[in-house]
């Protein structure tokens, strides 16, 4: 999402476009083959073309693909990139039945049907009946033709060793695994994962793979070392990979891949670590080849003996297994530099002044509730969010308005979107008054109680248009200074971290110590002993 002051973009990627949709690129794929009024790329390369985004939004609406889909329990456009990487883990010689036990929307099993194609029979489980056509849906988009997905209820006894391959994303508890047996010991309350995982396990035939995405938790929890020890000496989970932050769900809440097996003779008794960890969530391995390289990589991938891990805490934690890379970080530092400077530059330009004011603003308010019955402004639905529309963060104690300068192409976290009739309200005005003294202090007044923070309280001045404008244009400029600030900060940052980490592995050294330094030192010394 853009918002005041970054650029506005009205291009977008395949990516992009299955974000907003909510399905797996493989879909975007298909629709370009399968439907010749698909529009056509207007620039990228080849391999990364992009699309003008208004011709792609009413080739969506008109095909019924606008909204935006969800997994059970987690948004399906914020795992579609997890999905595709679990489904380049499935073994590419599987044949049979693949199974999603709790399949949401169908978007992990339609991305391993876009890989393996229509020799697989493809199963899916759900919670939620009123997703089980969307399921099919994302499936036919995959061009799969054995399907069947169906109601839960018997998920754990009629499929149990049906399966040559399971992939699932652990759903969260409210997925009971009640009446399961488990065969590596029944987890504690809060180890929810460690039952799912042997769920996913009892499904496979003998040889058969299970691909499981996994909170962090599941690996270092001091509740759950005895299942883990259990899978450990059973040989049964081969494969620890550990993912970045907001690879899942789009929260800082770290995840990992598991992937384990249902041996055919006696296991190897070692398991692959793989550390992805500092990867940005939208760069994870998309097709085998890429797992391939990294599974060559000495710096994120290491067999560990399985006996090396079973000791009294039993961690599956691959970064703790796996040297750190030590390279030359003096490129990537003086560019940060120069990003730094750069920015500083930016900061002293987006500088803006202001007239002395007479210290009245208006002698009328009217609330937002007022302008809504007025007809002046319109609160959408978050899904219908565009270019010009004011949103108002969720965050609670707040209204930090922001105006979005291009389509959003991923989910809002917004308690409020709201439309100025532009022949009667600038949103950037609205924005401004709404981020007001006397606003953020209803909305403080608020976030501690049951009185629920809500932006049709908040006023502004009743003002015309011309002058509106003006604040407007105001507004903008003071966004830009505080946009081009934050690069700052994140620029001189950046430069720290890299700096830290070369001096950390002796990649930098300290300067000698010079008549500056000595000065610099003195003079903290001093103040340090006051």
């Amino acid at each position: 999402m853009e918002v005041s002051g970054m650029g506005v973009n009205n291009e977008v990627t395949a990516a992009d476009i299955a974000r907003i949709a909510g399905v797996g690129r493989a879909a975007v794929s298909n629709w370009r083959r399968r439907h010749p009024d698909f529009p056509s790329p207007v620039g990228g390369p080849a391999t990364s073309p992009t699309f003008a985004w208004p011709e792609v939004e009413s080739w969506l609406t008109a095909n019924g693909r606008a909204a935006s889909k969800k997994l059970t329990g987690t948004k399906a456009t914020d795992v579609l990139g997890l999905a595709e990487a679990m489904a380049a883990l499935v073994p590419p010689s599987t044949r049979g039945m693949v199974l999603d036990p709790a399949c949401g929307d169908g978007t992990l099993l339609a991305e391993v049907a876009q890989l393996l194609g229509p020799r697989v029979r493809y199963v899916g489980r759900t919670d939620d009946m009123t997703r089980i056509d969307v399921a099919k849906d994302a499936l036919a988009d995959a061009d799969a033709t054995n399907v069947e997905i169906t109601a839960a209820d018997d998920r754990f006894a009629a499929l149990k060793g049906q399966a040559d391959a399971v992939v699932s994303i652990t759903p969260g508890p409210e997925h009971s695994i009640d009446g399961a047996v488990l065969e590596y010991g029944q987890p504690s309350r809060g180890d929810h994962a460690l039952g799912w995982v042997q769920i996913c396990l009892a499904c496979l035939k003998r040889g058969g793979t299970a691909v499981v995405a996994v909170p962090f938790s599941a690996a270092v929890r001091a509740s759950a070392r005895r299942i883990r020890a259990e899978l450990l000496r059973a040989g049964v989970l081969t494969e620890v990979i550990a993912l970045p932050e907001r690879a899942v769900n789009n929260t800082a809440a770290p995840w990992q891949i598991w992937k384990l097996t249902r041996p055919t003779d006696r296991p190897a008794y070692v398991l692959r670590m793989v550390d992805l960890t500092d990867r940005d969530a939208d760069d994870l391995p998309h097709d085998p080849e890429a797992w391939a390289a990294v599974f060559a990589d000495p710096t994120r991938t290491r067999n560990v003996p399985s006996i090396e891990l079973l000791d009294e805490d039993v961690l599956l934690v691959p970064a703790t297994h796996l040297p750190l890379e030590v390279r030359d970080l003096t490129p990537d530092h003086h560019e940060a530099r120069e990003r730094y400077s750069e920015a500083i530059g930016r900061l002293s330009a987006e500088a803006p002044s202001l007239a002395a004011g007479s210290g009245e603003i208006a002698d009328q308010l009217v609330s937002v509730g007022d302008l809504v019955r007025s007809g002046a402004l319109t609160i959408v639905d978050r899904e219908r969010a565009r270019p010009g529309d004011v949103v108002v963060p969720s965050t609670s104690g707040d209204f930090a308005a922001v105006v979005l300068n291009a389509v959003p192409t991923g989910g809002i976290k917004a308690a409020s979107v709201i439309r100025c009739d532009p022949d009667s309200l600038d949103p950037y005005f609205l924005a401004c008054f709404l981020r007001s003294a006397a606003n953020r202090r209803q909305a403080a007044g608020t976030s501690g109680g049951t009185f629920r923070l809500d932006v049709r309280r908040a006023r502004v001045p009743r003002m015309p248009l011309p002058e509106q404008r003006h604040y407007g244009e105001a507004f903008r400029q003071q966004m830009a200074f505080k946009d081009a600030a934050d690069q700052v900060a994140n620029a001189a940052e950046a430069a720290a971290r890299i700096a830290v980490d070369g001096l950390t592995s002796a990649v930098f050294a300290p300067d000698a110590p010079d008549q500056h330094g000595d000065a610099f030192r003195r003079r903290h010394e001093k103040e340090g002993s006051r």
